[in-house]
């Protein structure tokens, strides 16, 4: 079970590859604006009291739009 939420403010992001294309300014998560969501905010403790885990904290790519409940 999965759930991407506001995908344009929260951006997937591997190796350059920026989707949805036109995202590109909301990868800098510091100028924070509204719909994007952060690592100490509402929406990452909501999914984390169930269990489920955020693309914006993984390593090897960043799902900045992706909850998950098995990680991928």
């Amino acid at each position: 079970m999965a759930i991407d939420l506001d995908p344009f403010q929260n951006p997937y992001v591997k190796d350059g590859l920026v989707l949805p294309e036109l995202a590109s300014s909301y990868l800098e998560r510091g100028r924070l604006r509204p719909g994007m969501i952060t690592p100490d905010g509402v929406v990452v403790r909501a999914f984390e009291r169930i269990g489920w885990t955020w693309g914006g904290s993984w390593s090897s790519l960043k799902d900045y739009q992706h909850f998950s409940r098995n990680g991928r």
